[in-house]
């Protein structure tokens, strides 16, 4: 009976779990739909932002303007030193998504300074001794503000040479089932420009005026088009796990169950056979 005692304790503990995972699968799914619209929705503006970039560049000249050209910054061996935008999580139980953003940086190599945004990847860049220049808190509501704080905070590295290039890390979102780790570069901003452009576009005030309010806006954009993505790919993988865990949870339930019966059902089944024993004895 001590089995049993045992069996219906880890049983009624599973399902409370699988309660608790459901809930929190429920949630993440709320926000979930919320977080993917406002991702794929951003996307046509970056497209066509960067589209407009592309037809204005070959009006200006190139060497103009500072976020257009790299600079030499780093130690004497000519070394770049590398900006890099780490977004991740604050929480954890999101399968392998910042995990796989950590093994995504083992491609940077040389000297590097982080702008982290999320407890996890803090976490990364303090318990791997790696430089860290600033943090921000990921915020469950994105704004457009701490995208121009950080497009901030990197363009003033990189203007006074204290970065020679920038990339941006984060989880880019495909579908609630597929989340995919990616490395962008962010500066020098570098844009292919085609030989033949299919439509001519006419551009007011002027290239060259308008050329520095793109650029800025070009790197803030990116930045918070990808914030966006971080948040929908959190809530995504979250939905998942937590979905993972209930069904997990669910079947083990059914295994106590199976296993409680038949403990239960050997205990009745040798009850019987000591009662049938000592009826025999009597007569």
């Amino acid at each position: 009976m001590a089995n049993t005692r045992i069996l219906r304790r880890r049983i009624k503990s599973v399902k409370n779990t699988a309660q608790i995972t459901r809930a929190m699968e429920m949630v993440a799914a709320t926000k979930m739909r919320r977080a993917q619209n406002q991702a794929t929705s951003g996307r046509p503006y970056v497209e066509n932002l960067s589209e407009a970039l592309m037809r204005l560049l070959p009006r200006i000249d190139m060497e103009s303007h500072p976020l257009l050209t790299g600079n030499d910054s780093g130690g004497t061996s000519g070394t770049k030193t590398t900006g890099v935008i780490l977004l991740s999580t604050d929480k954890g139980l999101v399968g392998a998504l910042n995990t796989n953003l950590v093994r995504t940086l083992s491609q940077q190599t040389g000297e590097v300074i982080y702008y982290t945004v999320g407890r996890k990847g803090r976490s990364f860049v303090a318990r791997t001794g790696k430089a860290l220049k600033a943090d921000f808190e990921n915020l469950d509501t994105i704004t457009f503000r701490q995208a121009k704080q950080l497009s901030r905070l990197l363009m003033d590295a990189f203007k006074t040479g204290e970065i020679g290039e920038a990339y941006l890390v984060y989880p880019h979102f495909i579908s609630t089932l597929r989340q995919e780790p990616k490395r962008v570069k962010l500066l020098p901003i570098s844009i292919e420009i085609p030989e033949v452009l299919s439509q001519e576009f006419l551009f007011e005030p002027n290239a060259d005026t308008l050329l520095d309010y793109l650029l800025v806006h070009h790197i803030e954009e990116q930045i918070y088009q990808a914030l966006l993505e971080t948040k929908a790919c959190e809530h995504s993988a979250r939905m998942v796990a937590m979905k993972n865990a209930t069904d997990n949870a669910l079947e083990l339930v059914t295994d106590l169950n199976l296993t409680y019966n038949q403990i239960r059902q050997s205990a009745i089944t040798t009850e019987i056979l000591e009662i049938a024993t000592a009826q025999l004895a009597l007569e």
